[in-house]
């Protein structure tokens, strides 16, 4: 009989499934892990408001109607002149998934200046109540169908604990412009 001998060591196979279930192990830890950075957090939504605002301005090129933006302390909606019976124009609020304002977990703060004043923001439900026939509520700015955008506006997005912020802004060379602020 032949004395077989055995190798106390592990094949390459067996050493490339072990490290294979290791890094899909370590993948999906590091998925579930949500690493809070108020700094992207606050330029995203600055973009991607910039960006919705691009989108808005466009629209209102391509479909030859208004379309707004009205702010909040911690959100903002946009909104379309409708033409109703009699020809009169109210501003309504646009329902549409692509045009709207996406919460962050974190709180962030929201500052508007137009023509260079600051304006004080009320929540939606506030303005909303107080919204009569004399005084309708309409947006702080407006993507016109020329494609001009009225008037001059600066918006802040600020971390309320931090000194993070960027703005949005509108721009001499384009139409919009977004920019970090500090």
């Amino acid at each position: 009989m032949r004395n077989r001998h055995h190798s106390a060591g592990f094949t390459l196979i067996e050493i490339m499934v072990v490290i294979t279930i290791i890094a899909i192990l370590v993948g999906a830890v590091v998925v579930k892990i949500n690493i809070k950075n108020p700094a992207r957090d606050i330029k995203d939504t600055a973009v991607r408001t910039y960006l919705l605002m691009g989108l808005a301005s466009d629209q209102a090129v391509y479909t030859r109607q208004q379309f707004g933006i009205r702010f909040h302390p911690e959100s903002y909606e946009f909104y379309f002149l409708e033409t109703g019976k009699k020809g009169k124009q109210t501003w309504q609020i646009l329902e549409d998934d692509k045009l709207k304002y996406k919460p962050l977990a974190e709180k962030l703060d929201i500052a508007v200046d137009i023509s260079g004043l600051p304006i004080v923001l009320e929540s939606l439900s506030d303005e909303l109540a107080n919204v009569t026939d004399e005084e309708p509520i309409k947006p702080h700015v407006m993507f016109l169908s020329n494609g001009e955008i009225v008037p001059d506006f600066r918006v802040v997005f600020a971390d309320p604990d931090s000194d993070i912020a960027h703005q949005v802004m509108a721009g001499d060379e384009e139409p919009i412009i977004v920019e970090q602020l500090n």
